[in-house]
């Protein structure tokens, strides 16, 4: 069972990538405030990678996301514009989303889920693929 909550606050949806991780070891709040995105830089045999934690504020539990994102990529992570989901862009591995159910946080890839809708921040920050993230 997929739970979904939908919430609206005045956080800006920013992105957490740029050209170099500008926001590493500076968490991004959820929508609902509930969670916090963390990007933490990390060796992969040699590569410069980076990886996704999703931790709860209330409980300081943490969630760490079995993908690792290489630096060399163009790379984005984006909460859902209303709802606590984390969407992430790898130039290398492609489009994943991650969905609380139950208890646990559950990856979701794109490609196997085509009509989530992206948040409009990872939209406009990929145009060209815009017309196939932003579908209803």
């Amino acid at each position: 069972m997929c739970l979904f909550t939908s919430c609206k606050n005045e956080i800006k949806n920013e992105n957490m990538y740029k050209d170099e991780l500008s926001n590493v070891d500076h968490p991004l709040l959820s929508p609902c405030g509930n969670y916090e995105a963390i990007i933490e830089k990390f060796d992969n045999n040699g590569v410069r990678s980076y990886k996704l934690y999703i931790e709860e504020v209330k409980d300081k539990y943490s969630y760490e996301a079995d993908l690792i994102f290489r630096a060399i990529d163009r790379n984005y992570v984006f909460w859902a514009d209303e709802e606590d989901v984390l969407w992430e862009y790898s130039g290398d591995v492609g489009i994943f989303f991650w969905v609380k159910e139950d208890s646990s946080w559950m990856k979701k890839s794109y490609a196997d889920n085509p009509k989530a809708i992206a948040p409009q921040a990872l939209q406009d920050a990929l145009p060209k693929l815009a017309k196939w993230i932003g579908k209803t």
